[in-house]
């Protein structure tokens, strides 16, 4: 199937809108969000909860909820994660809240769910709002129609070309319910990951290392981390938090083209490169060394994985790593969603590069972040 009838045949997999006649319904939700069940029932008066699945259910629990409607009490049945296949032949409705949380949650129960082939569901928040929905960008495939067709024909399968036209439909319509979620957990595809004694680039730290530490599990002590976080305060976390695996070097720089000092927004979940003489709030002058400077003044003899998740820069990053790419020939895993022209730059950059790595996508999140491109020589 060519690109664009395959982005036109794209279903949505996460609807926050419910049709408005009677279903037969399992709502799946947490026990700190089933105070959303009456509002669900009021918003929905049509539909028949069949069955409640409560994900932290423990033993002794009720067997059925009592829930006070305007029609009345009504006893809905409760059942755990251990009874998932009762849910099969029932419409789902997740309860979720707004936000990563929410949308982490909703991420671990769809790969529950796809073990049983269930691919689609409901979101349902109360009056909470909703993630995954943003600006619509309708002619982004027009626009660069020849681009991501050139792309897409470069995919290594078909999964990953699943994904990039679902990404290509997300981003037309704004809504993150297009995208499908892989199996396997973030920068680690099955062919392309950080493996036992590799040695690895880990582009864009921040002070929340719990995938760092997961890096430097993976390569062992046999292995070796350098990672890269610009900016002064989230670095000294960063290391004290990692302090316990001396397979992980943190480096108070970030990765860019050249070796230079530039300036930095500083903030929570969108750090990224500023003017020189930026007045924005909490500003910080950063350190920047190139993937090509850092493996010559380090004297790496090998490279072996280069992660780049670096708020935007990935193109900037890579090109200031060409000659360790050529040289090294390491597996890469680079952010596509933070820019959408990165969709197109970074995986023709990659190719134009060194035509011999294969190129996959996939996508890990509920939300917009989290689509990836996972790159690997064929040899």
């Amino acid at each position: 199937m060519n690109l664009k009838d395959r982005v036109n045949s794209i279903q949505l997999r996460r609807s926050w809108d419910m049709p408005d006649f009677r279903l037969n319904i399992c709502c799946i939700t947490l026990r700190e969000d089933l105070a959303l069940l009456p509002l669900f029932l009021e918003k929905y008066p049509k539909s028949k909860v069949c069955l409640l699945l409560v994900l932290d259910l423990l033993g002794n629990s009720p067997e059925y909820i009592s829930v006070s409607t305007a029609g009345g009490t009504i006893a809905v049945p409760v059942c755990g994660v251990k009874d998932i296949k009762r849910i099969a032949e029932l419409e789902k409705v997740i309860f979720c809240k707004p936000g990563a949380a929410g949308a982490g949650m909703v991420a671990a129960v769809l790969r529950e769910l796809a073990v049983l082939g269930i691919h689609s569901v409901y979101l349902y928040a109360g009056r909470r709002g909703k993630f995954g929905v943003r600006k619509t960008l309708p002619d982004f495939y027009r626009q660069n129609e020849a681009s991501l067709q050139k792309v897409y024909g470069l995919l290594a399968d078909d999964a990953s070309r699943e994904a990039y036209a679902a990404r290509i439909k997300a981003l037309m319509t704004g809504n993150a319910g297009y995208l499908p979620l892989s199996a396997h957990e973030e920068y680690y595809h099955p062919l392309v990951r950080p493996e036992y004694g590799d040695i690895m680039l880990d582009g864009g730290v921040s002070d929340m290392v719990g995938v760092q530490k997961r890096f430097a599990q993976s390569v062992g002590e046999k292995g070796c981390v350098f990672g890269f976080e610009p900016i002064p305060d989230m670095a000294a976390v960063a290391r004290k938090e990692l302090a316990c695996f001396p397979q992980y070097h943190l480096q108070t720089s970030g990765l860019g083209k050249t070796t230079e000092e530039v300036r930095f927004a500083y903030l929570r979940d969108s750090s990224h490169m500023a003017a020189q003489n930026s007045e924005e709030e909490n500003s910080v002058l950063c350190q920047m060394t190139s993937i090509d400077d850092f493996v010559r003044k380090h004297w790496l003899g090998r490279v072996n994985c280069i992660k780049l998740d670096v708020e935007g820069a990935e193109m900037l990053a890579l090109a200031g790593g060409r000659e360790t790419i050529l040289k090294h020939r390491p597996k890469l895993i680079v952010c596509l969603y933070h820019k959408p022209s990165d969709m197109v730059d970074v995986p023709l950059f990659i190719h134009d590069l060194a035509e011999e790595y294969a190129l996959y996508v996939a996508h890990s999140s509920c939300m917009f972040t989290d689509t990836i491109l996972y790159a690997i020589p064929r040899s």
